[in-house]
């Protein structure tokens, strides 16, 4: 009898054996199966650098009529931003007698709304009427040039300071939000608000 416990013990040992050994190749089966892992992700691409140009000349033309024109000393396009930044800017805005000529140190353009912003000394001109401020917006949805900020109004005969200016090109019209103070020039004496 001793001899039968030791060979049911060799074929349960064997039996073991077997079955760890099928559970491993179906274990590796399974495993070398599985799709490899995924590709680490590709490094997000670098920020585009701006397309740098010397000189910029732009025309809008809206209905077939002449909006205006910018012309600008430099320009870099900031692709990702949709905007152009831009300096030694010049615009001549056309309206349906006189035309409006604005320069400005630097200005931006924001190439899908076509809203332009210019800082840096602006000074706009219309006939004889001179516009001096530091910062001036134009919305083309209104056609309306906005100075928000402090400026100075001339003319020949009278020098206004104010805030606030609202200049709608389609209708040639100038409102002035806040005035401060007007000189009549040749005169040494000037009105109050």
């Amino acid at each position: 009898m001793k001899g039968k416990g030791r060979t049911g013990f060799g074929r349960q040992r064997w039996w073991l054996l077997g079955l760890f050994l099928l559970l491993g190749f179906v274990s590796w089966g399974i495993w070398g199966r599985r799709a490899s892992p995924p590709p680490p992700p590709k490094p997000a691409p670098a920020a585009e650098a701006p397309a740098h140009m010397e000189t910029l000349s732009l025309t809008e033309i809206q209905d077939g009529d002449k909006r205006w024109v910018l012309e600008a000393q430099k320009a870099d396009f900031q692709k990702e931003r949709l905007e152009v930044i831009i300096s030694g800017v010049r615009i001549e805005f056309f309206g349906p007698d006189k035309h409006l000529f604005v320069k400005a140190d630097e200005g931006l353009l924001q190439t899908k709304t076509r809203i332009l912003t210019l800082r840096g000394q602006v000074e706009m001109e219309f006939g004889d009427l001179t516009v001096k401020t530091n910062i001036a917006i134009y919305q083309p949805a209104e056609r309306v040039l906005l100075a928000p900020e402090d400026l100075i109004l001339e003319t020949p005969t009278l020098k206004v300071q104010g805030k606030g200016l609202r200049v709608e090109l389609a209708e040639k019209k100038l409102a002035l939000a806040q005035h401060r103070l007007t000189e009549v020039k040749g005169q040494k004496w000037g009105f109050k608000p």
